[in-house]
């Protein structure tokens, strides 16, 4: 007897094979590996969080609140179909001078009955300088009429 090996190695199926019994008598579970689509899911939230937590931001300047409306009233001349979003993109583009100059708040479209089509929330110092974003708002190249108001909580 002295001269058996002290330690036999187990054939190599046999942990399959006790897992395989074991999973059928379902005294245990197989240990799934994550999805990679939930893996990417992760990924695009983190980034998305990452993304709005440090993207910069640019201080409003001080002084009042105003909205901006946009009024679709009988001179307006609606988009072609054909033009697509290309006023979108105008007013987008107006909105994004306006956020780096600090006076951009935000935006948005009004549905429902009534001439009023859309609006902007802007910071001015004063009401000329309203005025003056109000005037430069390229929704009155398309005939459509623009209006400032302060805006007091």
């Amino acid at each position: 007897m002295t001269n058996l090996p002290l330690e036999m190695q187990p054939d190599s199926a046999l942990e399959e094979r006790v897992t395989s019994v074991l999973v059928a008598a379902g005294l245990v579970r197989r240990r799934r590996v994550w999805p990679v689509w939930a893996a990417a899911a992760a990924a695009v939230v983190v980034l998305l969080v990452g993304i709005t937590k440090f993207r910069p931001k640019h201080a409003l300047v001080p002084g009042n609140t105003y909205a901006v409306l946009l009024y679709e009233d009988p001179a307006y001349k609606p988009s072609p179909p054909q033009v697509g979003n290309v006023r979108v993109q105008v007013l987008s583009r107006w909105a994004d001078s306006l956020n780096a100059a600090g006076k951009y708040i935000s935006a948005g479209r009004l549905t429902g009955p009534g001439p009023l089509g859309g609006l902007f929330m802007v910071r001015a110092t004063d009401d000329a300088d309203a005025a003056r974003i109000a005037a430069s708002c390229p929704f009155r190249q398309w005939g459509g009429h623009v209006e400032v108001k302060r805006y007091d909580r």
